[in-house]
């Protein structure tokens, strides 16, 4: 568990009620602190819909093995999020003079199972027609011929729909 430092303790503001003025108003909290873990609201409470917001958590980047081969995916997760995606951005760290080959896939559970676009330098930018993505599908980039060592990175662009609680 996380622990304040003494020296902190006149940063924080304190509870209303002291200790020992009344038993209902004194909560002791994490060690006699007064700190009180956040609520945490209830499934029910996620009743809104924000539709159109800027796609979020697209992003993943990984170090190519001695194999030249990296596979890396993205997808929503959550409870009510789907995505749009209308661009992929790949790249590694050796850039335009990369001779690798990456293939973009769409699937789930980490199994393609839909090709959907080749960039033969290993680094580009891909168009995607792709339908809604939902929680479980998976958007996989697959670079083969790479150089050891280099960062492969992947990010989607588009819009996406969450659930919220207002």
């Amino acid at each position: 568990m996380p622990r304040i430092p003494r020296s902190w303790q006149f940063a924080f503001h304190p509870q209303a009620a002291r200790r020992r003025t009344s038993k209902l108003a004194w909560r002791p909290g994490a060690a006699g602190t007064g700190m009180q873990p956040m609520q945490r609201p209830g499934i029910q409470r996620y009743s809104g819909k924000l539709t159109q917001v800027p796609l979020t958590g697209g992003q993943a980047q990984g170090t190519i093995p001695g194999s030249g081969k990296i596979t890396l995916s993205v997808g929503p997760q959550g409870l009510g999020t789907i995505w749009y995606p209308a661009q992929a951005t790949i790249s590694t760290t050796t850039g335009p003079l990369d001779t690798s080959t990456a293939l973009a896939y769409l699937g789930s559970a980490g199994v393609p199972t839909q090709q959907v676009a080749t960039v033969y330098s290993g680094n580009g930018t891909i168009a995607l027609a792709v339908p809604d993505m939902q929680p479980g599908d998976q958007l996989i980039i697959m670079w083969t011929g790479a150089h050891t060592g280099d960062i492969a990175a992947v990010n989607i662009i588009g819009t996406m729909d969450a659930l919220t609680t207002g």
